[in-house]
């Protein structure tokens, strides 16, 4: 279905400059390794506090204030060297499942962060007080942390499955 999209992009002359650059692609992918770690680990840190891991130390709202914004950057960052990828090798990344999947994870998890996150900044207190938390919360940290974990795995049958569908 994307194969024609991905045919005309493999020919853009940016494209052609990517593939050209033998250093750009795994450049990329190594900074998009590292963006990805900073991101899950960010993602697992929240996610243990609000399953009750860790209970001294610092609250819900301050492990939030401080690592959700690492997660956008961190998520901006694997925009771009996706993108570049993408552009680079725009069929290994669009014929396969594992792509779009991978995408419409990164888009779900991507919304439920920004609701926890405007959750917890209007009602701080309600999210630090282990008693008072709500119950979603740890549905959400389970759920995030799944996702993360495929997402993780998707990209990486990225690589081992594209030409079966190329």
């Amino acid at each position: 279905m994307f194969r024609p999209l991905a045919d005309w992009i493999d020919k853009t002359p940016i494209s052609k400059v990517l593939q050209d650059h033998l250093w750009i692609v795994p450049t990329s992918q190594s900074i998009h390794i590292v963006a990805v770690s900073v991101v899950f680990a960010s993602a697992c840190v929240i996610n243990l506090r609000l399953l009750g891991v860790g209970r001294t130390g610092r609250s819900v709202s301050t492990l939030s204030a401080t690592l959700v914004p690492w997660m956008w950057r961190g998520l901006a960052v694997l925009l771009c060297t996706g993108l570049i990828q993408t552009v680079a090798e725009p069929v290994r990344q669009f014929v396969t499942p594992a792509f779009w999947a991978k995408m419409t994870m990164i888009l779900i998890v991507a919304a439920m962060t920004y609701l926890y996150a405007r959750a917890v900044r209007l009602n701080a207190a309600l999210w630090d007080a282990t008693s008072s938390r709500p119950a979603s919360a740890k549905v959400f940290a389970i759920l995030s942390t799944l996702l993360w974990i495929a997402i993780i795995t998707c990209g990486r049958f990225i690589g081992y499955t594209w030409s079966f569908y190329a």
